[in-house]
């Protein structure tokens, strides 16, 4: 990268803390977006800390122009560096990464340089200019503070104490924030109204420049209509710059005014979403493996005696909010059961119960014919083992000082009884899952802050694999990852579970991949009256 020699952020532009560095940018700048408005990104290079003290590169050189009334969309594979453009712009890179380039936002109140920041600098810019629409926006809420706090606690720095009741209001109706969560902590949301409340709390400051990432991952596809809507009433009727990072191919045709196609860190192409768009979905379908005829529906039929098997399950939140009412659901030995349902259904809740990690009121969970009592330490961990759950927000589900190598071992870590040193047998191990689900070998000694979303879902991926359960149940596994990358993804389980027999269960919003995907496809109703699924599930293709 050019540029000079790299030296010391004065300031620091991190957290607390954390120390960075960043090489001189050029003189002269370029120019302007929109009249001298908005934001303007030259020569931008990151280079994250490695495991033998140095540090490896994962941004090269990338340019960007987002004037305000525009939608860019930064477009990629999982792994391209999206995620890491915006920690840069944000501050949020890991400790000892270096960045050079520059990264300048003007507006009336003048021009400030994002990467130059100070703490103090960078926490006046999230206040009111800067708004960060983040890839898992529970990991983001404090878990003990309800919904409610949180929207007045934000709405407080911006507005007089007498105006925070309006204020709170009015961002609630805009976001689909319904009052009935305001008492809720964060657990008790599902992944799309997390989403919303976090939206909500970004955009209280009234901000010129948005920084949205990945906005539709897990949503259905009302609920991700909705939100490129949002982001293009954000810029289009609002005035305000919006830079979006996806994989999302429709929501960049929705959107965008410009796509920038970024792939190992260098931006590639760019150009309008209509040239871009197909380009990037015929690479996308020409690379996808697909499942070959009679893989993923095979004919003869499963072991009725071999099943996890939801029965009659009744689900509630606190003492009296039902969640699930009578839900019947069979995941066969040796098949794969898609489910489909919108967001705030409880198909969350539903994996999570039939995992023994939460509780029924009443009902239960059958495996392979036996009742399984209570839930939790109550279940022997013999029988806890036999069901692997991968969860939605791979960021809430593993330790962030462990290493992707740990993380994935643990269950192979755990069947030693103790022996918490591993061996060759293990990191060989490690390194097959890892390159079964598309990691390359090098991410092992990263850590789940230097990798995007989509490569630390497909490591969560990787570690159910390790624990070789009977029951595989992955909620949204592809959701933060491109279409070619979700079948990979599908892929490595299917041929596990040839391997193996397990049973797989898939809850995903993508009616296409499921059906391309599953043995029979289940969808869920909305809820309706006091009995949301009280039928059970209906069965739409076998």
């Amino acid at each position: 990268m050019a540029g000079g020699a790299p030296r010391a952020r004065a300031g620091g532009a991190q957290p607390a803390g954390l120390r960075a560095q960043r090489a001189a940018a050029p003189a002269g700048g370029g120019a302007l977006v929109s009249g001298g408005a908005g934001l303007v990104v030259e020569g931008l290079g990151v280079r994250l800390p490695d495991d033998r003290g140095g540090t490896a590169a994962v941004l090269h050189d990338v340019d960007l122009r987002v004037g305000r009334g525009r939608v860019v969309v930064l477009l990629g594979p999982s792994g391209a560096g999206k995620s890491t453009t915006l920690a840069a712009l944000l501050g949020l890179l890991p400790a000892r990464s270096l960045v050079r380039g520059t990264a300048t936002w003007e507006d009336l109140d003048g021009r400030q340089d994002l990467l130059e920041a100070d703490t103090a600098a960078r926490g006046r810019l999230r206040r009111g200019t800067v708004a960060w629409l983040p890839q898992a926006p529970l990991s983001t809420l404090t878990p003990v503070m309800t919904v409610g706090a949180h929207l007045r606690e934000t709405a407080a720095v911006h507005a007089a104490r007498s105006r925070v009741p309006d204020l709170v209001a009015r961002a609630a109706r805009r976001h689909d924030v319904d009052p009935a969560w305001w008492g809720r902590l964060p657990t008790q949301l599902s992944g799309g109204q997390g989403q919303r409340v976090s939206n909500a709390l970004s955009l209280l400051g009234d901000p010129g420049l948005v920084l949205a990432d990945e906005p539709t991952a897990g949503l259905d596809p009302a609920r991700a209509r909705a939100a490129g809507d949002l982001l293009s009433a954000l810029a289009h009727d609002e005035g305000r710059a919006v830079l979006v990072v996806t994989h999302d191919l429709r929501l960049a045709e929705q959107v965008a005014d410009e796509v920038v196609v970024l792939d190992a860190g260098r931006t590639v192409d760019r150009g309008t979403p209509g040239e871009l768009v197909a380009r990037v979905r015929a690479a996308g379908h020409h690379h996808a493996p697909h499942p070959t005829p009679g893989e993923a529906r095979r004919g003869a039929p499963a072991d009725a005696s071999r099943s996890l098997r939801a029965d009659g399950l009744t689900v509630v939140r606190g003492r009296s909010a039902v969640v699930l009412d009578g839900v019947d659901l069979v995941v066969p030995h040796d098949r794969t059961t898609g489910l489909m349902a919108p967001s705030g259904a409880g198909k969350t809740t539903l994996l999570r119960t039939l995992a023994l990690l939460h509780p029924a009121r009443s009902g239960g969970v059958v495996l392979d014919g036996s009742a399984v009592p209570g839930w939790g330490h109550r279940v022997p961990a013999r029988v806890r083992r036999r069901v692997a759950y991968v969860a939605q927000d791979p960021r809430g589900a593993v330790d962030p000082r462990w290493p992707l190598g740990r993380v994935v071992a643990e269950p192979l870590l755990l069947a030693q009884r103790g022996d918490r040193t591993g061996g060759p047998g293990v990191r060989g191990r490690v390194l097959e899952l890892l390159g079964r689900v598309g990691l390359p070998a090098d991410l092992v000694t990263r850590r789940p802050d230097q990798v995007s979303g989509g490569q630390l879902q497909r490591a969560v991926v990787a570690r159910a694999l390790a624990q070789d359960p009977d029951y595989l149940l992955l909620d949204e596994p592809t959701s933060m990852v491109d279409a070619a990358t979700a079948d990979e993804v599908l892929a490595a389980v299917h041929r596990h579970q040839h391997e193996t027999g397990c049973g797989v269960l898939v809850a995903a919003h993508d009616e296409e991949l499921l059906r391309r995907w599953c043995d029979t496809v289940a969808e869920l109703p909305t809820r309706s009256g006091d009995h949301p699924w009280s039928e059970g599930a209906r069965h739409t293709g076998e």
